[in-house]
């Protein structure tokens, strides 16, 4: 171990590829921001409707809602996951939609520019 830090210590050049190399896994994708923001929002709306369903549950008191309940959360569930594995394999459909909504918002706001 002590060899590999020594012949490493004089060279330039490793120490500058390594700066790079370790910079490269630094930098974040373009769409990072997006991805985080549209995972947020999803847990977060994933989260008040299952607490409205368990509402309804108290509400309601029947046994027909505890099921309707139990549906709602594992509906909840498999959307969540499904979109943390879009994430993980880069093909987000919050990423989608949230590119949809601002490239809508631009063109509005450029047509608004002109006229």
């Amino acid at each position: 171990m002590m060899s590999s830090d020594v012949s490493d210590a004089g060279t330039g050049e490793d120490q500058a590829s390594r700066a790079s190399a370790s910079g490269h896994h630094l930098s974040r994708h373009p769409s990072g921001d997006h991805q985080i923001i549209g995972l947020i929002t999803l847990f977060t709306t994933a989260i008040l409707v299952v607490v409205a369903a368990v509402w309804a549950l108290g509400a309601v008191g029947g046994w027909w809602m505890l099921a309707l309940a139990v549906v709602i959360h594992l509906l909840a569930s498999a959307v969540v996951l499904a979109e943390v594995a879009a994430v993980m394999s880069d093909q987000s459909l919050t990423v989608a939609v949230i590119e949809r909504i601002t490239s809508g918002r631009r063109a509005r706001r450029h047509g608004s520019d002109a006229g």
